[in-house]
């Protein structure tokens, strides 16, 4: 029979795999929001020879794959202590080396909120709000 404070314990360990199969899920939606075609202008990816065509603010499309830079660093972790377990997608300071940290983090939010020079192509948001059915089923929210 366990005690109250291997009780305690079950607990935590089942919210921690709970939480980490809905993070599996956060991540994996949001890697889908960051892949396929768009529908806006094409450019050259710079440096190369290779175009790609753009995201369309007017269609509200999240940001195009001109390199692949922000897909590769989108990162989940999980933090918790006592009764509070939270866990994290998107571009995670501890998935990044310092010397790519602020040009990939700023290229995140520029594209999620936009700029004074460009609309926003929300990728993070719609990401969530795409997972949050099967994040509700996994943790048991109604």
């Amino acid at each position: 029979m366990l005690g109250a404070k291997g009780a305690i314990e079950a607990m935590q360990d089942d919210s921690f795999k709970k939480m980490a199969k809905a993070l599996v899920i956060a991540r994996k939606e949001t890697l889908i929001t960051l892949s396929g075609s768009r529908s806006g202008r094409t450019y050259k990816v710079p440096g190369t020879q290779r175009t790609y065509t753009a995201s369309s603010a007017e269609k509200h499309e999240a940001p195009a794959q001109a390199t692949g830079e922000l897909r590769q660093h989108v990162s989940t972790s999980i933090e918790g202590n006592g009764n509070t377990i939270v866990g994290n997608v998107g571009i995670l300071e501890s998935a990044i080396n310092k010397v790519t940290k602020s040009s990939i983090g700023d290229y995140a939010k520029w594209l999620e909120y936009g700029t004074r020079n460009m609309a926003p192509r929300p990728w993070l948001k719609l990401s969530c709000e795409r997972a949050t059915p099967e994040i509700k089923r996994i943790l048991g929210a109604k």
